[in-house]
């Protein structure tokens, strides 16, 4: 049985031209959309997808020391990849086959994936893949995490739109802002339309050897499920059917296996776990009583979480209430430490002190104890208004919204050195738009840094006209 999903094929930009497939979106014999994801352990282990035309039925990968000898080659070590056929044309809902007519009729590809382990950590490695025989990928150097050290990691929200001609100097720009990045944190929509291979060429393409050498960390936007479940109308939409070959990620078995790859955690060191969660389903109790569970259980000195929908909201009329009710609670009750979130094609970063009895008037400074960190970002061009009332219909929960921003591309810079997090959002020219840093002794953390030389907030009204939402 075939159900046909009808998706627009609309212009990806406004100077497409004739709007034909371009070259680099063709699947080859050679490997291309290769990504360094965390499936295990990332001190002792690396995971790397990629794919190929569907004729590659055996692929393979390489690894070894990245040392400073010629022929590093010499000394590698083989993988066997799993491989996995994908039709781009139509996705499958148990047995019923449901057409992605925005794809047309592109033929169908290979996703390949290994996972490399026996690792040792906070060690600089060299790997490369393989599609058919003897068509290698340049080599790739990225290193593992280390037990206990400082370190920094980027995290960016919404792409979304504009992918290749706009988001890709956010990206850019990030790696060379941070080129030491361990990894890379994307909080949702990815791309627009999810199941639309063009798309994904774009992401990768923008990326490029980026996202081979600084391991991602990708949440699921509502932009990921594209797809309406037969039978079900508007109620039950399904996750792109590219997500799971495209980034190999955690199972957690005690998880629903629709939030497989979608929900899991990255225990990324002594000193951070990463919690992901997918806010795209109806029920979300089963991953809340997942995070109350793993919260309670983590040792980690730092604990982040981040999700797609913001907790606290700040793009026009938006608001998650469901959300909150169900998850604040939790993220005080564990003390986290940091939310990380996209969604709301804003700009915001706000305090919270549970501690206080009344909603808090002033801002926070240096010295001021705090609970939580929420944050909302946009790396992309789609660009909201902030809500007009900011968050002060959040005040009663003790949260204070600190910085804000429109009409601007954001990525962020996040460091981990002992008891110490520092934290500094930038536009995508390089300039500081937002810092703080923040001090952990015990369960008390305090602000220590608080910068007041900020540049002006960026609004609407002070920078360059905007009009979107067809890039």
């Amino acid at each position: 049985m075939a159900v046909a999903l009808a998706m627009s094929a609309g212009p990806l930009f406004a100077h497409d031209g004739d709007h034909k497939t371009p070259p680099w979106q063709d699947a080859s014999v050679w490997p291309d959309r290769v990504i360094a994801t965390f499936e295990a352990d990332p001190a002792t282990s690396l995971a790397v997808s990629w794919r190929t035309v569907a004729s590659v039925t055996a692929a393979r990968a390489e690894i070894t020391l990245a040392t400073p000898d010629a022929r590093i080659d010499l000394a590698a070590r083989s993988v066997q990849a799993q491989t996995e056929r994908v039709e781009l044309d139509k996705a499958m809902f148990g047995d019923t086959a449901i057409a992605i007519e925005a794809n047309g009729t592109l033929p169908a590809v290979a996703y390949h994936s290994v996972r490399f382990d026996d690792l040792q950590p906070d060690t600089l490695y060299a790997y490369r893949v393989m599609g058919a025989d003897g068509h290698w990928s340049e080599w790739f150097q990225t290193r593992t995490a280390p037990k206990s050290r400082p370190f920094r990691f980027v995290y960016m929200g919404d792409a979304q739109n504009g992918v290749l001609s706009l988001w890709s100097r956010t990206i850019r720009a990030a790696f060379q802002a941070a080129p030491d990045a361990r990894f890379m944190l994307h909080a949702g929509d990815l791309v627009n339309r999810a199941s639309r291979d063009a798309e994904w060429a774009e992401w990768f393409k923008a990326g490029s050897f980026i996202h081979a050498m600084v391991p991602a960390i990708p949440v699921a936007g509502n932009h990921e499920y594209d797809q309406t479940a037969p039978g079900e109308g508007d109620r039950m939409k399904l996750l792109s059917h590219l997500w799971r070959p495209q980034f190999r990620l955690p199972v957690d078995p005690s998880l629903p296996g629709e939030v497989h790859e979608t929900a899991y955690v990255v225990k990324y060191s002594a000193d951070l776990d990463v919690f992901v969660l997918d806010t795209n389903q109806r029920d979300m109790a089963p991953q809340a009583q997942w995070l109350d569970a793993n919260l309670k259980a983590s040792k980690a000195r730092w604990r982040i979480v981040t999700m797609h929908h913001p907790v606290f909201s700040s793009g026009g009329d938006r608001d998650s209430p469901k959300l909150r009710d169900l998850v604040l609670p939790i993220l005080l009750r564990h003390n986290v430490d940091l939310v990380l979130q996209g969604h709301d094609h804003t700009y915001a970063r706000g305090l919270l002190d549970a501690g206080i009895q009344e909603p808090r008037r002033r801002g926070f400074v240096v010295g001021d104890s705090l609970t939580t960190m929420f944050v909302n970002s946009v790396s992309g061009p789609k660009q909201y208004q902030f809500r007009k009332q900011g968050w002060d219909d959040y005040a009663p929960t003790g949260v204070k919204l600190e910085r804000q921003g429109e009409n601007g591309q954001f990525f962020q810079v996040i460091g981990i050195d002992g008891d110490r997090l520092s934290y500094t959002a930038y536009t995508t020219d390089g300039e500081a738009y937002d810092h703080v840093e923040l001090e952990k002794r015990g369960s008390t953390k305090r602000l220590i840094e608080n910068d007041k030389d900020a540049p002006p907030t960026r609004r609407f009204d002070n920078s360059l006209p905007y009009k979107g939402p067809n890039f």
